[in-house]
C-alpha cells in the first residue's frame, strides 16, 4: 500500500490547476483511463464532487505555502542571516506545506474510496505503464 498512495497522489495532482508543471496533463478521470478501468458515470461524478469540495481549500493552502516561501526568501536575502531570525519563517513554511499535504492526501484517499479494488489495481497498472514509457530507466515501479 505504501507504493500505491504516491501513485494516487500523482494522478490526482494532475487534476489541480497550478499543481502540475505540465498543463497538458489532464485529470485521469476525464481521460480514456475511465473506460480502461471501467469507471461508471456515478463514480466519475463522485470523484469530481470530491475534487470540487477540496479545490478552494487546496488553492488557499498552496497560496499560504507560496507566501511562506516568499517570507523565508526575504529572510534569506537579508545581508545577515541567523537561524533564530529565520525560524519563524521556517515554521510557517513547514506548517503551510504540512497543511497542503494533509488536504491533498485526504482528498486522494476519498477519491481512492470511490474506486473498486479491481479498478484501483488497473489504475496503478496503467500508471506504471505510463511511467515506464516516459522513464524507461525507472524499472522500480515507483513514482519518482
Amino acid at each position: 500500500m505504501r507504493r500505491l498512495l504516491p501513485v494516487l497522489l500523482v494522478l490526482v495532482a494532475t487534476a489541480l490547476p497550478g499543481y502540475s508543471q505540465n498543463t497538458a496533463n489532464l485529470p485521469w478521470w476525464t481521460s480514456p483511463v475511465v473506460t480502461d478501468i471501467g469507471l461508471s458515470r456515478e463514480q466519475t461524478q463522485k470523484i469530481r464532487q470530491v475534487v470540487r469540495s477540496y479545490r478552494d481549500r487546496l488553492f488557499d493552502a498552496r497560496n499560504a505555502a507560496a507566501k511562506a516561501e516568499a517570507d523565508l526568501q526575504d529572510v534569506l536575502n537579508e545581508p545577515v542571516v541567523s537561524l533564530p531570525q529565520a525560524e519563524p519563517a521556517i515554521d510557517r513554511l513547514a506548517l503551510a506545506r504540512a497543511n497542503t499535504t494533509r488536504l491533498f492526501t485526504s482528498m486522494s484517499v476519498e477519491i481512492r474510496a470511490v474506486l473498486t479494488p479491481e479498478q484501483w489495481l488497473q489504475l496503478v497498472k496503467r500508471w506504471d505503464e505510463v511511467k515506464r514509457t516516459k522513464h524507461p530507466n525507472n524499472d522500480t515501479g515507483t513514482v519518482p
